[in-house]
C-alpha cells in the first residue's frame, strides 16, 4: 500500500501518470497468489465455516417454518442434474437434426447455440461425477443421519448414502448450472448466479447438508464449469444464447421430421419461422 500511495502521490503530468500505472501494475502483480495458496485459503476459510456456522445453521434448519421448508424443497430441485442434462440433451438432438439443413447465418447460430448446451451438460456432469465420487470417498456424515450429528464424523470409502454429505451434489450442480447459463446469456447472468445460489444453500436450510458442504459444492461446480469453458474457447467455441436462435432450430428441426409427423410438419414450422422473423425484425428496429 505504501508503493501504490508513493506512486499515486509522484504523479504530475502525462508521462508521470504513465509511469505511476506501471508502477501500480507492478505492485499488484506482486500479489499474485498461485493456485495451491489459494487453495490453502479456501481450505482454512471452509474449515472456520465447519467450526462456527455448520452447528447454528443446522439447528436453525430444524426449526425452519413448514411452509418456507416447503418452498425451499421446490428450489432445491435446481440442484437436480436430471433436468438440465435431459433438456440439455434433447435440445442437443433437435440442433444435431436441424444443421442438416442449416446454411449461413442460421448454421452459426445453431453452431454457437450447440457450444451453449454442450457447455451445460459437460459442466453439470462432470462436477457432479466427481461430486459424487469424492463425498463416497470422503465419507462425512450427514447431518440428517442421526438426531444429533458431530460436524466432524467420517467414515472413509463408506459408500453409503447417510455417509456422502461433502460437497453436496445438488449444491455442485446448481452452481455448474447456473455459471454455465450465465456465460452463455450474460444479459440474465444475476438471475442464474442468485438462483443457483439459492438452491445451494437451500440444503443447508433443509437440514440436509452442512452448510460447509453446500460451500465446497459452489466451489467445485463453479471452478469445473470454468475449466470446461477455457477448454472449448480454445478449441474455438463461442457461446452465444439467444432465445430466438432456438426458433430456427424448432423449425429445422420440424421440417426435417415432416415426413414424420404425417404432413402437419410443413404448415408448422413455415408458422414458427414466420413468428420468428416477425421478433427478429422487432427486435432489430
Amino acid at each position: 500500500m505504501k508503493d501504490l500511495r508513493s506512486a499515486e502521490d509522484g504523479a504530475a503530468g502525462p508521462g508521470a501518470k504513465a509511469d505511476a500505472r506501471a508502477r501500480i501494475a507492478a505492485v499488484l502483480a506482486r500479489q499474485d497468489q498461485s493456485p495451491l495458496s489459494l487453495f490453502i485459503c479456501f481450505v482454512s476459510a471452509l474449515f472456520l465455516v465447519v467450526m462456527i456456522a455448520d452447528g447454528p445453521v443446522h439447528t436453525m434448519a430444524k426449526s425452519l417454518d413448514p411452509t418456507l421448508n416447503a418452498t425451499l424443497r421446490r428450489v432445491t430441485e435446481f440442484g437436480n442434474s436430471a433436468w438440465p442434462l435431459g433438456i440439455g440433451l434433447t435440445l442437443l438432438a433437435l440442433v444435431a437434426v436441424a444443421r442438416r439443413r442449416a446454411q449461413g447465418t442460421a448454421a452459426e447460430e445453431l453452431r454457437d447455440f450447440r457450444s451453449c448446451l454442450l457447455l451445460v451438460v459437460f459442466s453439470v456432469a462432470g462436477s457432479g461425477f466427481l461430486a459424487s465420487l469424492s463425498k463416497n470417498m470422503i465419507g462425512r456424515m450427514r447431518p440428517s443421519t442421526v438426531p444429533d450429528p458431530n460436524v466432524l464424523e467420517f467414515s472413509v470409502m463408506a459408500f453409503r448414502a447417510g455417509w456422502a454429505s461433502f460437497p453436496s451434489g445438488h449444491a455442485t450442480t446448481a452452481a455448474a448450472c447456473a455459471v454455465a447459463l450465465a456465460i452463455c446469456a450474460p444479459r440474465l447472468s444475476w438471475a442464474w448466479l442468485s438462483v443457483g445460489l439459492v438452491a445451494a444453500l437451500s440444503r443447508a436450510l433443509l437440514g440436509v447438508h452442512w452448510l460447509s458442504d453446500c460451500l465446497a459444492g459452489l466451489a467445485l461446480g463453479t471452478g469445473f464449469c470454468l475449466l470446461v469453458r477455457r477448454h472449448m474457447e480454445n478449441r474455438g467455441h463461442r457461446f452465444v444464447l439467444d432465445p430466438l436462435v432456438l426458433f430456427p432450430a424448432l423449425v429445422l428441426a420440424v421440417q426435417a421430421l415432416s415426413g414424420a409427423l404425417s404432413g402437419l410438419g410443413r404448415p408448422v414450422s413455415a408458422g414458427l419461422l414466420r413468428l420468428w422473423r416477425k421478433l427478429a425484425s422487432r427486435r432489430g428496429t
